[in-house]
């Protein structure tokens, strides 16, 4: 019993120990690294806006008008203490993630942008951040923007040169461009006399809407002259033990017209995601094999991400591709930004419900398969286990 005691007040004696030399070292560290910090900040300000001899953070700035992007920090910049501008650092997806410092003028002309993070793919969205990859005119991909106008916009290809290969990554960068040009172009003419904007607030994301069964139908041929007012009206019996592509059918459906006659069939299907708890897509298809749409009727990615496959912009790719092409990215759709797993998973889930739904087709008039259309293949670009 003592040497219980004895061993207990030991441990106890070397945790008391162990918690002071981590405070002690903590204690030494920590303004260190926080001057570090400050010191890289005012480097990064420093090589965006050139001009200013000091830089002064504020919090008083609005927030981005797109949930997706996030204007983390702003600061104004300065020479020999007045106000000159602004530097704002800007979050948010592109292939995958970037932070970027951008700085702007009273004039809203930019001073010049650099990253402060790219996640993106090497070979392609990195090329954004390497200084030995150069555009048509012979500049890097980050300083075409240094005297560029803000009010002029950043247009892929127009107002500036995307990154070959990555054009992704060359839209996300436009976003978070225009999101910290407006908002610190909006705080300079609000208290500091800048000009004004000649436009709009970036426009918001797209919110993710999902549909049940019934709704995505009816939706998706709302869109078609040819077949509004059609609605499901006949569900199929379908063998509850077979798993295509190690899919689940959940329901299949068949679509007539005023006369009875079978014009589409719908199917729906779950399967892997980025998240553990996967999706569900419907597919439309009519006669031809021709994809009349597709519609997210569950999924459970990240927000702001993920569940950006959820939004029309992404959705509506796959309208008018055939049933028996495979989907591929880059070629047959755009994956969302920041969430190519997620966009991916979809696109297959997209393609096995629409070859299902042209299979039903066939077995109610409709064109037959090709040969070898059975052998397709998928993305399978899933979430390491």
């Amino acid at each position: 019993m003592k040497q219980t005691i004895k061993l207990g007040f030991t441990l106890a004696a070397f945790a008391v120990i162990s918690c002071f030399l981590l405070a002690l070292v903590n204690s030494i560290t920590a303004p260190v690294i926080e001057q570090h910090q400050i010191e890289k900040a005012n480097a990064g300000m420093k090589s965006v806006f050139p001009d200013a001899d000091s830089f002064e953070q504020v919090t008083d700035y609005k927030p981005s008008t797109d949930s997706a992007v996030s204007i983390v920090k702003m600061y104004l910049a300065k020479k020999n203490g007045t106000v000159t501008g602004a530097v704002a650092q800007v979050s948010g997806p592109t292939y995958d993630h970037a932070t970027i410092l951008v700085g702007l003028d009273l004039n809203r002309t930019v001073t010049g942008m650099q990253f402060l993070e790219l996640t993106d793919s090497p070979g392609f969205g990195l090329k954004a951040n390497d200084p030995s990859y150069k555009t048509k005119d012979g500049t890097t991909f980050y300083d075409q923007f240094k005297g560029k106008n803000a009010n002029d916009g950043f247009t892929v290809n127009k107002t500036f040169e995307a990154v070959s290969g990555a054009t992704i990554t060359s839209k996300g960068v436009a976003k978070l461009l225009s999101q910290g040009t407006y908002s610190a172009g909006e705080y300079l003419a609000e208290k500091y006399g800048g000009s004004g904007s000649s436009g709009e607030a970036p426009i918001a994301a797209e919110q993710p809407v999902l549909f049940s069964f019934d709704d995505a139908v009816k939706d998706i041929c709302s869109t078609f002259d040819a077949y509004k007012g059609l609605t499901t009206s006949e569900d199929v019996t379908h063998d509850a033990s077979y798993y295509p592509h190690k899919m689940v059918v959940d329901r299949e459906s068949l679509i007539k017209d005023s006369s009875g006659k079978t014009v589409a069939a719908a199917v729906e299907v779950s399967g892997q995601t980025y998240s553990e708890n996967g999706g569900s897509v419907i597919a439309v298809v009519d006669m031809n094999r021709i994809i009349l749409g597709a519609r997210i009727v569950r999924i459970q990615d990240s927000p702001n991400l993920g569940m950006n496959t959820a939004t029309p912009s992404f959705y509506n790719q796959f309208s008018s591709k055939s049933a028996d092409q495979n989907l591929r990215p880059g070629t047959d759709y755009d994956v969302v930004s920041g969430a190519s797993i997620s966009s991916d998973c979809v696109a297959d889930m997209v393609k096995v419900a629409a070859y299902e739904a042209a299979g039903i087709m066939e077995k109610h008039g409709g064109r037959p398969a090709p040969d070898g259309s059975a052998e397709y293949t998928l993305n399978e670009h899933y979430q390491e286990e």
